[in-house]
């Protein structure tokens, strides 16, 4: 996708219908109910927001990705958005968003020009309810990303998640000696699934109803 191209549909993204769980079961069907019941028997699930960022990279756009840290946590190696827990100095979710993704990247808080928020996803293993907020900025950015906490970051295509084939099937291996099944977009020999895979398809859905509407 385009520059020009993304500067038209932003504005239609801010408005149009959030899709919530008819999205993310398309990618974890399976276990959609169990989430669902999980985040029932929790009433004080630990809150979190991460950060969708569109970015122009030689005119194409992109959203950015990072790769966290291994660690001894639920989380460890995977692929998401910037983000992370909300601390008490947060004003809202969006500031929470905004500010792991400076502190993780080093994108000022100040240049994440904001969209919308897409919706909330329940992760039953950590306890976390997740909260989306879509950010665009206008030149490429500068990536510092904090070593304690990001392996590295890239960039995903536009057009790439847009693609009718971009998710495929497979086993993952979840890293606490399990594999689940589960459809995925894999990018540059990584696979990007789970609470991730159910946001990105929720956006991906999104653009793509935009675009033919134009």
């Amino acid at each position: 996708m385009r520059w020009d191209e993304f500067n038209e549909i932003r504005m239609l993204l801010q408005s149009a219908q959030v899709l919530g769980e008819a999205a993310h079961e398309e990618v974890f069907p399976r276990i959609s109910k169990f989430r669902k019941d999980a985040l029932a028997k929790n009433p004080n699930p630990r809150l979190s927001a991460v950060a969708s960022i569109f970015v122009p990279i030689n005119k194409e756009m992109n959203l950015l990705m990072i790769e966290r840290q291994s660690y001894d946590g639920v989380h460890s190696g995977q692929i998401g958005f910037p983000g992370g827990k909300v601390e008490e100095a947060d004003t809202d979710l969006e500031h929470t968003a905004r500010r792991e993704t400076e502190e993780e990247v080093g994108i000022l808080m100040k240049n994440l020009h904001f969209i919308r928020p897409l919706t909330d996803v329940y992760i039953p293993p950590s306890g976390f309810l997740v909260s989306p907020y879509i950010f665009w900025m206008d030149h490429d950015p500068v990536i510092i990303p904090e070593p304690r906490e990001v392996q590295s970051a890239f960039f995903l295509p536009v057009q790439k998640l847009m693609r009718p084939e971009v998710f495929v099937e497979g086993e993952i291996d979840t890293g606490s000696g399990s594999t689940v099944k589960t459809r995925f977009i894999e990018h540059d020999g990584m696979k990007i699934w789970g609470a991730t895979a159910m946001m990105l398809s929720e956006l991906r859905i999104l653009l793509n109803q935009i675009s033919k509407s134009r």
